[in-house]
């Protein structure tokens, strides 16, 4: 599968997957999400895959989030649709049949959070800042956050972040164990395949059976997420709040028009 949106490049038994667009902000969009699900799933499929990277293109952002435009032409139906396509490729990461290491080089905010909050490590660059913007919007996370984020940092920190919707620095965010590791920029992709090569030396047997126990121990209730954030749409504010936080986040005209 090819996409313009995600670059895979392989090095032996291990696979680095970089999203990118034409901002710097890799934003999520629809297409984006399906073709990232279906790649994830032929990757799965490969035996000789050890460890997986998962990065944003530049220096600006990991994932700035969800496509604000498509997210503010959404109604109720389809804002379910579009939670379930979020979620899908969360789950995908979360029950990936190896390690995943987030490699956080920037912004990391709302949808883009949850993706990195589905792997198994998150290491970030010392400039990496951390959202859950929703409540701003007068919606909810929606890619599963609600429910894996607390098992990280715990409800009263979930709570903090996604109720607040605050921007956290990178030394809160590992503080709280929101992210393993913080590093200096020039450093993170160094100390991330470091990680990889390291993980890579241990039972892959073994591997798996432990990320599998782990999994168990999370009781989920995504479904409910997902009728949540599509209710959300219904509201007569939320298209107003989305485009305003659009055009705060991404103050160039001629940007705005690059995420379609």
């Amino acid at each position: 599968m090819v996409s313009t949106r995600l670059s895979l490049q392989r090095a032996g038994q291990f696979a680095l997957l970089t999203l990118t667009d034409a901002s710097g902000l890799n934003i999520l969009d629809r297409r984006l999400l399906t073709e990232f699900s279906q790649l994830l799933a032929e990757l799965a499929r490969d035996p000789a895959l050890a460890i997986l990277l998962l990065t944003g293109a530049g220096s600006k952002a990991f994932s700035a989030g969800a496509n604000l435009k498509e997210l503010a032409e959404l109604d109720t139906a389809a804002a379910w649709e579009f939670s379930r396509l979020g979620q899908e490729l969360t789950t995908s990461i979360w029950n990936f049949p190896c390690p995943v290491i987030a490699m956080i080089n920037g912004i990391c905010f709302g949808g883009g959070l949850e993706l990195a909050t589905a792997c198994d490590f998150r290491i970030a660059s010392e400039h990496a800042t951390f959202s859950y913007p929703a409540s701003r919007l007068g919606i909810l996370p929606g890619f599963g956050g609600t429910q894996r984020c607390p098992m990280l940092i715990g409800l009263a920190r979930a709570s903090e972040l996604m109720l607040f919707g605050r921007v956290i620095p990178a030394a809160t965010a590992l503080s709280w164990g929101l992210v393993n590791a913080v590093v200096a920029a020039a450093e993170l992709s160094t100390v991330a395949w470091r990680w990889a090569s390291e993980l890579a030396q241990r039972d892959a047997h073994a591997i798996r059976q432990t990320r599998a126990c782990l999994r168990r121990m999370a009781e989920n209730d995504f479904l409910h997420e997902r009728a949540a954030f599509a209710a959300c749409f219904s509201q007569p504010d939320v298209k107003a709040k989305l485009q305003q936080w659009r055009r705060l986040i991404i103050p160039d005209a001629k940007e705005q028009q690059n995420i379609s």
